[in-house]
């Protein structure tokens, strides 16, 4: 009961916060990119509480359990694409004065590419609020004890509204303090498990490789699912929300330690649980040790920063997505639009996430299509932007012929070669499509 009374209440200081930032949605430069005017702090805590969600903790918590240390690389694999972009590419992204990802393919290529851009990220996106939505559940249902579908209900109903009341600004504000409490819930529970019960000696190993994890998916966890955050959506508009572009630089450069740190808690974490638990009933581990393994308080600490951490990916997913639809696919800019679509989306993904459960398997599939296909070529065209302008007609073959072979490795078995490797291809196929758009067919900037 106690619990359900606090949950009640988390949610009424977040709804406040939102309405707090009611004044600022006042258009749709302030409703996504929150005037550009935002200080590093906010925009580094906004980047990790966004990457370091709770449906990547449970799921890497849970990878850990079953596959061990190797679940590393699954979130320091965003740690080492965030360094990348911090040296290649985050200035130029701030400098582009875009609103949204296919705002800024449109102004470097054409609006054709931005028009399919549009279209993958938002099919991307919405798959990632589902993974949002099913991580909620799990944290509300183990709360309060209602079942899956309504807690997915729930979790959906309360982040479209506190997402479409406030917009970026209310998000900024409340990641800076929900990833606080995410910070303070999971070293606590990562000292009280080794220190007050630590695991027995030799139980816990540490390996790049093992039977479960071999050299293939270690490329497949860097390239694809690295690239999800080399370019991202989500991340560009923290980035187009900087200042400055030098902030912008450094911020990703400060979110990429700050998610080796938190790769490290989280599967150290899962570690434990491998060598401590071996009858999950039912339960993954996270929400096994929180209610069976931890003591009252640190327990529901840690279900609380689980759930900060899922309302701090969730709602900027949603907001990704509905800014998208309206500002690069509809070609317009009311902020009662974003908010509109903010709901439908957020219906869409939660009807999906009503009949899903597995959280880490939602986003690699999610993520194969969108990496392989607009990462690569994408990355040709902010490198080279102010010294060659791509075809256009290329790179939107780049971006075509990339996300049709990733999304084809969503539909083979996973761990398969092919899942892997099919993604790669696209990878592949879209930087070598994009340089030809570049040097082949692509024209000289005249500065």
């Amino acid at each position: 009961m106690l619990s359900t009374i606090l949950l009640a209440l988390y949610g009424l200081v977040l709804l406040a916060i939102a309405l707090a930032s009611l004044k600022y949605a006042d258009s749709l430069d302030n409703f996504l990119v929150a005037g550009r005017s935002q200080k590093k702090v906010l925009i580094v805590a906004s980047m990790l509480a966004s990457t370091i969600g709770g449906g990547i903790t449970i799921g890497t918590v849970t990878r850990a359990w079953n596959i061990g240390f190797p679940a590393f690389w699954f979130v320091a694999a965003g740690a080492i694409a965030h360094f990348a972009q911090g040296a290649l590419l985050s200035k130029k992204v701030r400098e582009t004065e875009a609103v949204t990802l296919p705002d800024l393919a449109s102004k470097l290529v054409g609006p054709s590419l931005g028009t399919l851009t549009s279209l993958i990220v938002l099919v991307t996106w919405v798959g990632i609020a589902t993974a949002q939505f099913v991580a909620a559940g799990k944290v509300i249902a183990g709360i309060t004890g209602i079942g899956h579908q309504q807690s997915v209900i729930a979790a959906a109903a309360f982040l479209i509204v506190y997402t479409l009341i406030g917009g970026q600004k209310s998000v900024l504000r409340t990641d800076l303090f929900q990833f606080g409490f995410l910070s303070i819930a999971l070293l606590a529970t990562l000292a009280w498990l080794f220190l007050a019960m630590p695991p027995a000696a030799g139980s816990i190993h540490i390996e790049i490789f093992n039977k479960q994890f071999g050299f293939l998916d270690l490329l497949y966890y860097v390239i694809v699912l690295g690239g999800s955050y080399f370019i991202c959506p989500m991340m560009f508009s923290r980035l187009l929300s900087a200042d400055t572009p030098a902030n912008a630089r450094k911020s990703s450069f400060m979110s990429g330690f700050g998610m080796l740190a938190f790769a490290l808690v989280i599967t150290f974490i899962g570690l434990w649980s491998r060598a401590s638990i071996t009858d999950l009933g039912g339960m993954d581990p996270l929400n096994f040790m929180a209610h069976k393994s931890l003591p009252g308080a640190l327990g529901m600490l840690l279900i609380f920063g689980l759930l900060a951490a899922i309302l701090s990916t969730g709602d900027t997913v949603l907001l990704t997505a509905a800014g998208v639809l309206q500002h690069d696919l509809l070609k317009r800019t009311t902020v009662a639009g974003v908010r509109l679509w903010t709901a439908i989306i957020g219906i869409v993904a939660g009807f999906i996430a009503l009949f899903q459960t597995d959280i880490i398997g939602i986003l690699i599939k999610t993520y194969n299509g969108y990496t392989a296909g607009i990462v690569p070529a994408l990355f040709v065209a902010i490198v080279l932007s102010g010294k060659r302008r791509l075809d256009p007609a290329l790179t939107f073959a780049a971006i075509a012929v990339g996300y049709a072979l990733g999304l084809a490795g969503s539909f083979m078995d996973e761990g398969s070669s092919a899942a892997k490797l099919l993604p790669m291809a696209g990878l592949a196929a879209s930087a070598a499509l994009a340089l030809f758009a570049a040097y082949g067919k692509g024209k000289k900037v005249v500065q």
